[in-house]
């Protein structure tokens, strides 16, 4: 199953987006910003999904901390001004999506099925698995 992370700062608008994002099947966890980045530590997503409600500072620092702690999660940065950050310019997440449901839901089962095909493009990789042999 999938692993959604998601993170904001307003917990009501999080719950009503994990319920949403409930939809495409994975299991969705919420967090605030601080919370956020202590999560990363510890635990590993397919997707972190970022809410319009993170100042950009809180943004930057957050995803710069998935990119060191699990580089290839993919990342989506919900928004509904797509002018208002760069991150997308600068090639730092993946992908941006409105917040309306259907739409949001769509992003993220398309964002998923890429990481599934990666995902076992990967496990098909001789040159990967030898990796993955040597360092057990």
């Amino acid at each position: 199953m999938f692993r959604i992370l998601l993170s904001g700062s307003d917990s009501r608008l999080l719950a009503t987006r994990a319920a949403v994002l409930s939809k495409t099947g994975a299991a969705v966890v919420f967090h605030t910003a601080i919370e956020t980045l202590e999560v990363l530590n510890r635990d590993r997503f397919d997707l972190v999904v970022l809410c319009h409600s993170l100042t950009q500072a809180q943004l930057a620092v957050i995803v710069d901390k998935v990119h060191q702690k699990i580089p290839g999660t993919k990342i989506l940065m919900v928004t509904s001004d797509l002018d208002r950050y760069d991150l997308n310019e600068d090639g730092k997440v993946d992908a941006t999506s409105i917040p309306e449901p259907a739409q949001l839901v769509a992003r993220v089962k398309e964002l998923l099925q890429v990481t599934s095909y990666a995902s076992a493009a990967k496990a098909r990789d001789p040159a990967h698995l030898a990796l993955d042999k040597a360092r057990l």
